[in-house]
């Protein structure tokens, strides 16, 4: 269950391009919560998860993660944050395991124990190099390289891209065992597998455009598959003119 704990809060968000405008928006995402973002693409999910992760600088608007400004934050304070993509950001020369051993001397807080554990739990050859990895198992790599720090709110971006469907399963499995009973902790990630979504989210929020056009609880979604209308269900929203 969520608790009252803030750990994102987005007010009054705005990111401008020649041809495109994200927000303004505003929401927030507390302790042990997870939840989903959810668009066609070009609507914006990317946009909006680098800014929370501080990674795009030039907006408008406020960010706070455990009540501090991303962009105005010290580099050791963004441990608070991880960041996962579909693939490492990493030298692709290395092999895992260095990779690792290089972000555990960045991240005071980095659990070597815990990063062993992910490792064996998701099955992944730390031997290999990052470069030759497959795109499920370069998934596996960037989760566990945001994940091992314990960081307050995790961002993944398509987090079981290239994943099949019983290591996907696991996976989920996994990030909902990792967030269920961490009231310090909370996790937002955009996906186009709506039944992952339905499996793992408290809640999730729909993008259209750059706004925000609806909010969908966890219950809802869950109703909404066992009737078989799920995908209905998100189309509506996702039709609503704000």
């Amino acid at each position: 269950m969520p608790s009252d704990t803030a750990i994102l809060v987005v007010n009054g968000l705005s990111v401008r391009y020649p041809s495109f405008t994200l927000g303004p928006l505003s929401f927030a995402v507390h302790g042990s919560e997870t939840v989903a973002l959810l668009g066609a693409n070009a609507a914006g999910k990317t946009t909006l998860l680098r800014a929370i992760t501080g990674r795009l600088r030039i907006r408008d608007g406020e960010i706070l993660v455990s009540g501090r400004e991303p962009r105005e934050a010290p580099p050791a304070w963004r441990a608070r944050i991880g960041f996962a993509a579909e693939k490492p950001q990493a030298d692709g020369a290395l092999r895992v395991r260095e990779w690792f051993a290089f972000l555990a001397d960045c991240y005071p807080t980095w659990d070597t124990a815990y990063q062993r554990d992910l490792t064996t739990r998701m099955a992944l050859d730390a031997g290999e190099r990052i470069g030759a990895l497959s795109r499920g198992t370069a998934v596996k790599a960037a989760y566990i390289a945001a994940e091992a720090y314990r960081p307050d709110l995790l961002v993944l971006d398509e987090p079981t891209n290239g994943l099949d469907p019983v290591v996907r399963l696991d996976f989920l499995g996994l990030l909902g065992e990792c967030f269920a009973n961490a009231p310090g902790r909370a996790l937002i990630f955009s996906s186009h597998l709506l039944e992952d979504v339905e499996a793992l989210c408290d809640r999730a929020l729909l993008l259209r455009a750059g706004q925000l056009v609806g909010e969908i609880p966890g219950e809802r979604l869950s109703e909404a598959r066992a009737s078989g209308r799920l995908t209905e269900l998100v189309a509506d929203v996702l039709r609503v003119v704000p």
